[in-house]
């Protein structure tokens, strides 16, 4: 027998969310729980590495548990093992990961859940280059925050196989840094996945301008780009209409300025007039806009979606 602590890996099935645990089947055995266990409020299947319950409260102050049988979990099949790991949230599977082999195929069948990624370098995901290479082919979106304290072997463990998977199913469509200073394998990471991408957000980040002249070579299908400004650090040559006007379907770009505008707004508009600029002053908290509105109202919706807040 086994002996693995299973605490990440309870499955909670709560009646007053609408699921009602009606049977269980493991490997063609099935156990039909009397009407009055179905009616116990807030049943749960509880799991365990050797044997499933459910556990559900008798009166107000006592709880009990009916055993249903007792078995070694590692004997799951498919099945069971992918309604288990339905219930577990990203950070709670990682660490089963190469725990034991049968679980790799189950979490891997559950990389489809996570396809809008989004962590923090301050508390990182559990790390397995493998997974975070299957993981970058399901990816919708990404959203790291980095910090500028944070080293580059550190954020690029993380963001080249997630990059390097996600060039390779070329589905992901939005990608945001937060707080890195872009040094070239940050770039070169980055540049794999800009053929896909159609949001772009790097208003927190310290880019260069002949960085952003680069990533925008490829980027055939942007649709909104957002960007830091920062006086006499951050060049504007990228703001050449010759390189904005080649891109098909960029509609607008965000610029946040800290210190004087760097172009003339106006007469960038009026040269790309599919284009429009939202300039963003972080000093005086305000903003303008330059070119067609309702590029803003879409670009607003995408953000939104593409980057919820949990």
């Amino acid at each position: 027998m086994n002996h693995f602590n299973f605490g990440a890996a309870t499955a909670v099935i709560n009646n007053t969310k609408k699921k009602t645990l009606k049977h269980v089947h493991v490997h063609g055995n099935t156990h039909t729980p009397t009407l009055g266990q179905r009616q116990r409020a807030k049943t749960a299947v509880c799991l365990s590495i050797d044997g499933i319950g459910i556990v559900g409260p008798i009166g107000r102050k006592y709880q009990t548990r009916i055993q249903l049988f007792k078995m070694d979990l590692l004997q799951l099949n498919d099945d069971c093992l992918d309604l288990i790991f339905s219930y577990l949230k990203f950070d709670e599977l990682l660490p089963l990961y190469n725990e034991f082999q049968c679980f790799e195929g189950a979490i891997e069948r559950q990389l489809h859940r996570f396809r809008d990624l989004r962590f923090s370098m301050r508390q990182p995901p559990v790390f397995h280059e493998d997974l975070m290479i299957k993981l970058g082919r399901h990816l919708n979106s990404l959203h790291i925050n980095v910090g500028y304290s944070t080293k580059d072997e550190d954020v690029l463990r993380y963001l080249n196989p997630l990059c390097q998977g996600a060039a390779e199913s070329r589905r992901m469509k939005a990608l945001k840094l937060d707080h890195a200073k872009w040094s070239f394998d940050i770039f070169s990471a980055v540049d794999k996945v800009v053929p896909s991408l159609l949001f772009l957000d790097m208003r927190h980040c310290d880019v260069r301008d002949y960085q952003i002249a680069q990533l925008l070579e490829s980027a055939d299908k942007l649709e909104a780009l957002a960007l830091l400004h920062v006086n006499n650090q951050t060049g504007d040559s990228y703001l050449e209409p010759k390189i904005l006007n080649r891109l098909p379907s960029l509609k607008l770009i965000h610029i946040t300025i800290i210190g004087p505008v760097p172009f003339a707004p106006e007469d960038l508009a009026q040269q790309c007039p599919n284009l429009s600029f939202l300039i963003s002053d972080l000093i005086n908290s305000n903003f303008k806009i330059y070119g067609p509105p309702a590029n803003i109202q879409n670009y607003y919706k995408n953000y939104n979606d593409y980057f919820k807040i949990p």
